[in-house]
């Protein structure tokens, strides 16, 4: 395939219909029809089944795509050090993150890392645990950052950044608000928001709760610990989050209280173990854990304050 017929596959994928892919790309569309078709008779396979006025990829076109989508990431970012070599950058460090580390902790490291090394590049991505593992083999970043972390891979270098512990949030006029501190069997009487027994966090709460009737009954669903807050805040269900997202939460309306059997967790900055992290990402491993640190010292002074 050449890049022209990459354009023109890449396109009818995301628009779904011939014409759409033509308005795109400003052809006709029976020139795109033309060179699909073309495209199937030389793979020989049909990449899309027709139905309604629209196309619907088959598994080999949806295969076909996800390659074509890692090479296309390959070549952004070629395109973007070369925009850095002419503006005089010339090292980059890459880092995907999961959303509680991103909201005060990350940012704060890489402002920090910034003021000691101005001529690096930083590029920050929130991505789920699974897709920071990817990334970390494929060499698409360089240091992934992540809480809950379980399992460690054989193929990547663990640096723990520190520990927390896991809170059940609700809204203040919630039954439990009022509470010191809460047994699993209490919270397992309400509702209770899940995060997918996919997840490193769902699998965490699936082990506290159970697969019982707390988990059955949950009608909410989310992938991030910080949506589970702003759901409960606005008055429905609670949710087991991680205490790192509570800080950066930041809304009086939200109320945390401790689990009566502390319950705690693993957040870690992770790289590849063939590809030992630059001068910039063992500087951000230091970082994190120096204000993880500082965190934990506010984080417990407010329990104590409340």
């Amino acid at each position: 395939m050449n890049l022209r017929q990459i354009e023109v596959f890449r396109a009818v994928m995301r628009a779904g219909t011939l014409s759409g892919a033509a308005e795109v790309l400003h052809v006709s569309q029976p020139a795109v029809s033309r060179l699909i078709r073309y495209l199937e008779s030389k793979l020989q396979v049909a990449l899309f089944e027709r139905s309604g006025g629209r196309l619907h990829p088959t598994p080999e076109a949806m295969a076909l795509m996800r390659e074509i989508d890692s090479a296309w990431r390959s070549i952004d970012r070629v395109k973007m050090y070369a925009e850095q070599l002419r503006h005089g950058v010339s090292d980059t460090l890459r880092i995907c993150t999961n959303l509680s580390p991103a909201l005060d902790l990350l940012p704060r490291a890489v402002a920090e890392l910034k003021r000691r090394m101005p001529g690096l590049h930083i590029a920050m991505e929130i991505a789920t645990q699974t897709q920071i593992t990817e990334q970390l083999l494929t060499g698409e970043c360089d240091i992934g950052v992540a809480a809950f972390v379980q399992h460690r891979h054989p193929a990547l270098t663990h640096h723990l950044i520190g520990e927390g512990n896991v809170l059940c949030v609700m809204a203040a006029d919630h039954p439990l608000a009022m509470r010191t501190q809460l047994k699993l069997e209490e919270i397992q009487a309400y509702d209770v928001i899940s995060f997918g027994t996919e997840t490193a966090h769902g699998k965490v709460v699936e082990a506290l709760l159970g697969s019982g009737e707390a988990l059955r009954k949950a009608t909410v669903d989310v992938r991030y610990a910080y949506i589970a807050c702003s759901v409960a805040v606005h008055g429905w269900g609670i949710a087991l989050v991680d205490d790192l997202t509570v800080a950066g939460f930041k809304d009086p309306r939200l109320v945390a209280v401790p689990l009566a059997q502390s319950v705690r967790y693993g957040a870690y900055a992770m790289s590849s173990a063939e590809r030992p992290p630059s001068a910039g990402g063992r500087e951000i491993v230091n970082l994190l854990q120096l204000y993880w640190k500082e965190a934990c010292r506010t984080m417990n002074a407010q329990t104590m304050a409340q």
